[in-house]
Formats: structure tokens, sequence, C-alpha cells
């Protein structure tokens, strides 16, 4: 196609999108005719096929010309889908679905290079979406055709939708998986259980897990996509194959979701085995990294473990414990039964004992008081959960005798017992420790009997208190009693002389 060719073709695709169906335009008719679907049709065919085989996409000046062109014929697509339903029916007897997707492709191939590509791009995803709202058989068309029968996940429309940089292709492709899925159990499943839809609802769980502004509008479409599909229980099918630490987008949808809806009710209906079985495995895979961090003995290597996969854990165990503590508040017996059964446990109170052993008590009569400067004692600021584990421990037990057992059969009622003590580092640590301390043992004598036979065992002396002549000593009935020492220093004051 020579310039002139593509200039003129240009001009009709302009003056078709001033003249499309607009509110700011009453006096244009809002049904367009099936004539014009075909002359739209055939330009796209032109443009597209010139792509294909006469502009070099990379270089040639010609290609903004092309891409505006495409853009106006999008515009008109995006407009009359939007006034009229019964354009979308219209639009689509004359193929202008396939015109916008392959227009999709190729622009967003080259929106890096030109500006115009770009906002090609944004253009069709936004025609694409508004001739799929309310139409039920073009959005099972699509799913059927872009997500089941997809043969590589990355030449999906929707994953095209998503990786652009534009973030108006990005709502438009959000828009359109919303869209789809609402109120469609069997389309959202499809979603979540092909390697196309899990690779499509990853990548919707890690733009939101990644979002840090709460109030932007993509945020909160990618949230009620998510909500979609963990009120239908979904959620799973994307978390119980081998849930990666990478999720923690998902986890962080799903600890908002248990936020906004805490009763105990919703959480038994979402909370199934394969869901809390799935956490238990992401509180293991947290561990077992931490674990690995931590390996060295000096404190200041890392293991074999790099800073992405750290930042990936910290998020996902932040999501996990604030999940956890909504969903064991005022915890139904049937989901406390699950939640037992499931493993969770035996991980909290592990994941315990390993901060508790690694992240140093700091109080303030320490003489130190900051964590080292090293990059472990950085990362071991990012893990400051012990607080959370023991709410956890502690709304588990509650008026649940077989939790209570469980926990002191692992330790756990040891291990809540050990931080009843300050700690600068976690704040309010003994209080918590006291709460949970109570649960553990209301109507259990057996945890009573266990408590009251520990005995003290010695004394830690801390030195700034040594220093000051202060010494702690354990009596043999087991009471400890503190007495300043006599101080031997001998001190010689010289008088002033004034001179």
């Amino acid at each position: 196609m020579d310039a002139q060719k593509l200039h003129s073709i240009r001009h009709e695709c302009a003056t078709l999108k001033d003249g499309s169906p607009h509110p700011s335009r009453p006096q244009i008719p809002v049904v367009v005719g099936q004539e014009t679907w075909s002359r739209i049709h055939a330009l796209f065919r032109e443009l597209l096929a010139s792509a294909n085989s006469n502009i070099d996409l990379d270089i040639d000046p010609l290609a903004a010309v092309w891409s505006d062109a495409l853009t106006d014929l999008c515009m008109f697509v995006r407009n009359a889908a939007a006034m009229d339903q019964s354009n979308q029916a219209a639009a689509n007897s004359a193929d202008i679905v396939s015109d916008i997707i392959s227009t999709i492709r190729v622009s967003l191939r080259c929106e890096m290079t030109y500006p115009e590509a770009k906002k090609c791009g944004a253009a069709a995803g936004q025609a694409l979406s508004n001739m799929a709202t309310n139409n039920k058989p073009l959005q099972r068309q699509l799913m059927e055709s872009e997500i089941r029968d997809c043969k590589s996940p990355i030449e999906s429309i929707y994953v095209y939708l998503l990786a652009s940089t534009n973030s108006k292709t990005n709502m438009a492709g959000l828009m359109l998986i919303l869209n789809t899925i609402k109120d469609d159990d069997s389309l959202s499943k499809l979603l979540c259980t092909t390697e196309t839809g899990q690779m499509l609802a990853g990548r919707v769980g890690e733009m939101f897990g990644e979002s840090n502004d709460d109030e932007a509008d993509e945020k909160t479409m990618l949230y009620v996509i998510l909500e979609e599909i963990i009120q239908r229980g979904h959620l799973t099918l994307l978390l119980t194959t081998d849930p990666a630490l990478e999720a923690y987008g998902l986890l962080n949808a799903l600890a908002v979701y248990c936020n906004e809806n805490p009763g105990s009710l919703v959480c038994s209906q979402i909370f199934d085995m394969s869901l809390l079985t799935a956490i238990a495995r992401i509180l293991t895979k947290c561990h077992d990294l931490l674990q690995n961090v931590w390996k060295s003995a000096d404190d200041t290597e890392l293991g074999d473990v790099g800073m992405d996969d750290i930042m990936a854990a910290h998020r996902s165990l932040a999501s996990t414990v604030t999940i956890l503590g909504t969903i064991t508040t005022d915890i139904e017996q049937q989901l406390a039964v699950r939640v037992l059964d499931s493993g969770i446990i035996q991980q909290v109170i592990a994941l315990l004992g390993l901060l508790s052993q690694n992240l140093p008590r700091i109080e303030k009569a320490s003489t130190a008081s900051t964590l080292p400067e090293t990059e472990s004692g950085l990362i071991k600021r990012l893990f400051m959960f012990k607080c959370s584990l023991i709410q956890i421990i502690g709304n588990i037990s509650h008026n649940n005798t077989a939790a209570q057992n469980l926990i002191r059969e692992l330790h756990g009622l040891a291990l809540v017992l050990d931080h009843m003590r300050i700690d600068d580092n976690h704040p309010f640590i003994k209080e918590y420790a006291v709460v949970a301390l109570r649960s553990l043992l209301e109507n259990n004598p057996t945890s009573q009997a266990y408590v009251s036979d520990m005995e003290a065992k010695g004394v830690v002396q801390d030195p700034k208190l040594a220093s000051a002549g202060i010494q702690a000593s354990l009596d043999s009935s087991g009471h400890i009693s503190v007495k300043r020492e006599a101080s031997t220093n001998t001190f010689n004051v010289k008088e002033n002389s004034g001179t």
C-alpha cells in the first residue's frame, strides 16, 4: 500500500469515527446499518493485510498513519457497541470481532515503538470489551477460543491486554474478564482450571499484589474479579496443585475478602479442606525458605535464597497470617475442625519456633537495642509476625479442647509461655501471650497441670544490670530474688585548686 492510498484510508476512517453514535452526537442514529459494518470490515482487512506485507512496523514512518486509521475504526466499534446492543450482533455478523482481535495482537506488538500503536491497542481493547458486554454468546466464544482451546497461553488475547504497558488497555482487558465470569459459574471455573486461564488469573493476582494505590480504579477492578473467583469457591483451583509464594496477590485478595466478610458462615463456605491445605503448604514453604535463609551460623549470609524469593515469602506470610487471624476469630466449630485437620496449626507453631530462635528478643535493659545492620538483620525486620502467630494459636484454642491438647502436644503451650516477656521488637507480645495462655488453659486441667509442674531452672543474668551491681538468684524453692551487691570500688576525690 502506497502512502497516498494509506492517507486516503486514514481520512475515511477518521470520517467514520466522527460520525459514530455517541451521546455528544444525538443527531446521529444509534443503530448502524449492515452496509456500514461491511465497509468497516473491508477497511480493517486492507489495513491488517498491509501490516503483514507492505508496512514494516518497526521502521516504516507510515506505521503511525496506519495505527491512527485502525484506532479510528476501533473507536467507531467501541462507540456503536456501547450505544445500542443491536450493533453488537450486526458487527459480529460482519466478522468485526476477528478484526478487533487481530488489531490487538498486531498493535500491541509494536506499542513500545509507536505511541500511536499503544493508543490503538487501548481502543481495540475497549471495542472488544464493549462488544462482549451483556453478550453471553460472544463471552463464551472468546473464553473457549482464547482460554480453553488456546495452544500457547502467551498468545491469548486476554494475556495480550493485561501485558500491555498502557493502563487503559489493561482496564479494557479486566473489564472483559469481569463481564465474562460475573454470575457465570461455568466460565469462572473455566478460567481457573485451564493452563491459559490459570496463567491469566495468576496475572490478575500479581497485578493486585503489586498495586500500592488502594483508591485506583484498576485495583478496584482487580479485586472485584478476584472476589468473584473467591465467592464461587474457585480460588482453591488456583492454589491447590502447588501453591507458589509468588501467589501473594491472590492471598492478599483473600485477606481483604476475609476482612470485609468476617462472618463465620461465610468463612466456613469459602475455606474448604482443599483451600486450608493449600494455606498449610504455603506456611510450610515460608518456614523452609526462612530456615534456609538463616542456616548460616555467622548471621551474615542468606544461604541459597534470592531477595525476590524472600520478598515473596514476606508478602505471602503477611497475607496468610491476616487470613488466619480473621477466620479463627470466633471460629465456627466445623471450620475449627477443618483447620486442625489441615496441618495449619503445626505449621504456625513451627514458624513461631523458627522466628523465636532467629529474631532476638530486645528488652529495654539490654545492651542490644537494634537488630544488626547486616543483610540478614534487615531481612529479619520483614518477618516480625510472632504476635500474629500467637494470636492465631489463642484464637483456635478458645473453647476448643482438641486444639488446646494438640497445641500442648506440639510444644506450642511452652512456646507461648516463653513469650511472656517484654520484647521491644514486638510491642505488646507479652499481652498477646497472656491472652493466648488464657485460651490455652481455660477448662483444660491437663494443660493447667502442665504449666503448674514447670519449675525454674536458673536465672539469666543481664550484663547491663550486672554492671550496675544488680544480681538475680534462684533459691531452693524456685523463687527469684534480686539484690544489689556491695560495692568494692573506691573513689579518690581531689579538691579543685582553681588553677
